[in-house]
């Protein structure tokens, strides 16, 4: 439920402002209908019987279904939403949107389109942060809500989409899967391990040194020290580790290019653990790209971006990691859900 802030709650103006679509009906209650029946019944016995206190009974009633239809329109075209949303999400991954309500004092219900999650409720005004969870890998430009109430006597729903342009896009990455850096095997750099790479920095002695105050004790040479019976530090050599390139092939089946996704972020997350130096190749509704990424959510900023395209040539000393959506085999889980669609 999101509940009214101390001290009242913010105007939709404090936020971005959503513009809104004309109110709707969504649906009619059970006792909407009962109403409506025991009114067409008043009708034909007092047209039968010509009795007064039927009529007068009969225009109570219908006073109140049409009330009950018209008011909660009238409410929500009152009713105006501002919110903001976080710059970046992940598919599966809870995520907290702040969102304020004005325009009179009614009960409403509201949910973001798109996302996972149910109505959540909230008494007008006010203000709170409402949480969604991503179903899709993609950039959000728009952030659509749609509103809905039947106050005051809870007898019809109506409901008004209110569509939000985010001052920063929403970017979704997928959600990565656990994996290795698959380094090639071989001689030279491509054929080592990952750990390897990045331990070669530190385990290449280049001289040794007299000890200074402050040196830490894992660098004492103790071959030298006894050698000239003085305290002898080692001076490391500083070597390179070579930067390991991430090419995301995204083209085809919906089902499979996502779950090539959520590989690459799993590969491009282990390469970063690692310490490698990391470059993603990527095509985007742009062109392609290609460019170094320093964190997991930068990982999944360039692969909420990703689409279907020719990508980069990668630069000549990386060693290239392909990740095809094509080469991702579909699991059983996937071919009864694809399958259970087609029906």
């Amino acid at each position: 439920m999101i509940t009214v802030a101390d001290g009242g709650a913010r105007s939709p103006g404090a936020l971005p402002r959503a513009t809104a679509a004309w109110p709707r009906p969504a649906s009619v209650s059970r006792p909407t209908v009962a109403l409506a029946a025991v009114a067409l019944a008043l009708f034909g016995i007092a047209r039968t019987t010509g009795s007064g206190w039927l009529i007068v009974l009969l225009t109570m009633v219908a006073a109140t279904v049409a009330l009950a239809f018209v008011l909660p329109a009238f409410g929500l075209a009152r009713t105006t939403v501002g919110a903001t949303a976080p710059r970046d999400g992940t598919v599966g991954r809870e995520l907290e949107v702040r969102v304020a309500l004005a325009g009179g004092s009614r009960a409403v219900k509201l949910r973001a389109v798109g996302f996972d999650g149910g109505w959540v409720g909230a008494i007008v005004p006010a203000e709170g942060l409402l949480a969604i969870t991503p179903a899709r890998r993609g950039v959000v430009d728009v952030l659509v809500i749609d509103v809905r109430s039947a106050a005051p006597l809870g007898l019809v729903w109506w409901t008004r989409r209110y569509s939000l342009a985010l001052p920063a896009a929403l970017e979704v990455g997928p959600h990565p899967t656990e994996a290795d850096v698959p380094l090639p095997t071989g001689d030279g750099l491509e054929g080592r391990d990952g750990r390897r790479l990045v331990a070669a920095a530190s385990d290449s002695v280049r001289s040794t040194r007299d000890y200074l105050p402050g040196d830490p004790i894992k660098l004492v040479h103790w071959a030298a020290t006894a050698r000239f019976g003085e305290v002898m530090v080692k001076e490391l050599e500083s070597v390179a580790s070579p930067a390991v390139a991430v090419a995301v092939e995204l083209d085809g089946p919906d089902h499979l290019v996502e779950r090539a996704a959520s590989r690459a972020a799993g590969v491009a997350n282990a390469a970063l653990r690692l310490g490698l130096p990391l470059v993603m190749l990527t095509a985007e509704a742009r062109g392609p790209r290609s460019g170094p990424v320093g964190s997991p959510r930068e990982v999944g900023r360039r692969l909420a971006r990703a689409v279907a395209g020719p990508l980069p040539a990668a630069p000549r000393s990386a060693v290239v990691i392909s990740v095809r959506a094509r080469g991702e085999r579909e699991g059983r889980e996937d071919r009864e859900r694809r399958e259970g669609h087609g029906r």
